[in-house]
């Protein structure tokens, strides 16, 4: 009964808005999933079910009420790269393991962990993905029959071999398509009956009249089989697996990136949150799925769910209506592809790709950080010139290193003769002679770590220059220590016994005091008092003061 009435509540409520919502975004998704389909190498039939089955699958399962997932231009390079290099075999099957990945990091919990992958990586890394679309239109812009190439070097050159058999009637058809698609949603947007109609579909109608009248000779996309996709087996042969596991953790990872980001995308439109992980496991869910009903490796497309919200969605069923709609389409207007011109695809992508290089990111980059810009244009080169894969593992690479600059460039160690003699623990030490010429007191600003222990060593060589007999380190301002830190700090504790020096930590964060307590060796110099834990140094102080008192009256007794 309960369920009876929340289906009567929906129908009333949100179908009407939902059905709007899914209508317009299905007609969206029709030229894009094709056009995505052959960027990428393959039959345009496998876009429009991947776009049906990942719609209906990531809606029903993943943790973002008005995503639309299908075929992507992100995904585009990198599944046209996994093709040449495995065949469809081998990309069927990166994508079964991408599907398997996304489910591990959704169920791992690391959905919010994959939003801190850099942004001059990702800058870097969608723009080269955007250029080699771009790059990769122009044959089908230009009305040439050249077979999809796996480095732009191949594509440039085959292009320029066959400039003699330029065709202006396609190029007139994509110029056509990107200045509709440019200013007929501000000329519609006047009229108050068609402003819903999306321009691409006006575009594509256009131009499938132009080639069914005209019977010009330009390349066609050809017609689509109608009819759902055989179900078929993967090979799961192992030497294969091993082979495509790296594209198959570039898919997941590109596709994990595209989805959440989408998601945020969303929210800030609708003011919504979603379930990072859960929307992480949908995607899995239906990456595992698409190879056996031969769909391509899929993420959720920003465009086409800002089109789902603009158009009223309130629930995750516009993602399905928009899925149903785009397999009835399959099912009965298949045959009318073969009247799609690749010119127009061709108009439509390249826009797209335009749209994917982010010229104001660059420009902020630039003016930013020189070693941001450094990691934003290598990945982009990368991207464009060399393997996908690669080009995520140097970005990533450079990003670490990066951060590891940075970091190092964040510790410093001070000692007191750089503060106020007159206040707080300066005015303690230098109010008594015994505490000023016996004690040392170093302020470690930073993560203890291994990056760190450059700065460590210059200041521990100085004080054994020094050489006082008590040392105070003070690690409040010590966010977190790393293995190599801790060692550093045992030989540390270990040379400073030797040269009859004792050593106070004071005011350890709990996270620190934790890796502390952890250490075996180091429990064992702190139970023998060979290194003394002390809540604040003026707590500290007051035991070598203290100290030295008891000294004095037990010399005094003798």
């Amino acid at each position: 009964m309960e369920i009876q009435n929340k289906v009567s509540q929906y129908f009333k409520g949100s179908f009407t808005s939902d059905l709007k919502a899914g209508s317009i975004t299905a007609v969206v998704a029709l030229p894009l999933a094709i056009a995505f389909a052959i960027a990428s190498g393959v039959e345009p039939q496998m876009g429009l079910y991947t776009a049906i089955i990942a719609g209906m699958m990531v809606s029903a399962t993943g943790g973002s009420r008005y995503s639309i997932t299908g075929p992507t231009g992100a995904m585009t390079v990198i599944i046209l790269s996994t093709l040449h290099s495995f065949g469809l075999e081998g990309l069927l099957l990166a994508g079964f393991l991408a599907g398997a990945f996304q489910i591990l990091f959704g169920i791992l919990k690391l959905g919010k962990v994959v939003k801190y992958i850099p942004l001059p990586v990702i800058s870097g890394f969608t723009s080269g993905i955007g250029a080699i679309i771009l790059i990769g239109q122009i044959p089908n812009a230009l009305g040439l029959t050249i077979t999809s190439k796996e480095h732009v070097w191949e594509t440039l050159y085959a292009i320029i071999s066959s400039l003699n058999d330029v065709n202006t009637t396609a190029i007139a058809i994509c110029i056509a398509t990107i200045l509709l698609l440019l200013f007929l949603p501000g000329l519609m947007s006047r009229m108050r009956y068609i402003n819903s109609i999306p321009s691409s579909m006006i575009a594509l109608v256009l131009s499938i009249i132009m080639v069914f009248y005209f019977r010009t000779d330009i390349p066609l996309v050809g017609s689509i089989p109608a009819g759902l996709p055989q179900i078929q087996m993967l090979n799961f042969d192992l030497d294969l697996l091993m082979n495509v596991l790296p594209a198959a953790l570039t898919i997941a990872l590109l596709g994990a990136i595209e989805a959440l980001l989408c998601a945020v995308v969303c929210d800030g439109m609708t003011n919504s949150r979603h379930d990072s992980n859960k929307e992480l496991v949908g995607q899995g869910i239906a990456n595992m799925a698409l190879p056996f009903f031969s769909g391509i490796p899929c993420t959720a497309a920003i465009a086409r769910s800002a089109v789902n919200i603009r158009e009223g969605a309130k629930t995750q069923m516009s993602g399905i209506i928009h899925a149903l709609i785009l397999l009835i389409i399959l099912l009965f207007l298949g045959p009318v592809a073969a009247f799609i011109p690749k010119a127009y695809l061709a108009g439509v992508l390249i826009l797209v790709s335009l749209r994917m290089i982010n010229i104001t990111e660059f420009r902020t980059t630039m003016s930013i950080s020189k070693m941001d810009t450094m990691v934003l244009l290598a990945t982009f080169l990368l991207t464009v010139l060399t393997d996908l894969v690669f080009a995520v593992q140097m970005g990533m690479f450079l990003s670490i290193i990066l951060l590891f600059i940075r970091l190092t460039n964040v510790i410093d160690i001070q000692t007191m003769e750089n503060y106020d003699r007159t206040k707080g623990i300066n005015a303690t030490i230098f109010a008594d002679p015994y505490l000023e010429k016996n004690v040392s007191v170093y302020t470690i600003n930073g993560p203890f770590f291994f990056g760190a222990m450059n700065v460590f060593e210059s200041k521990i060589n100085e004080h054994m220059t020094i050489s006082k007999p008590h040392i105070i380190l003070r690690m409040r301002y010590v966010p977190f220590i790393d293995t190599t830190g801790i060692e550093r700090l045992k030989s540390f504790i270990r040379a400073s016994r030797r040269q009859h020096q004792r050593v106070y930590l004071t005011s350890i964060q709990p996270e620190v005091m934790k890796r502390i307590d952890s250490d075996l060796e180091l429990t064992e110099l702190i139970e023998k008092q060979h290194v003394h834990i002390c809540e604040s140094t003026q707590e500290a102080l007051a035991f070598v003061k203290e100290e030295y008192e008891n000294k004095k009256i037990q010399k005094h007794i003798d």
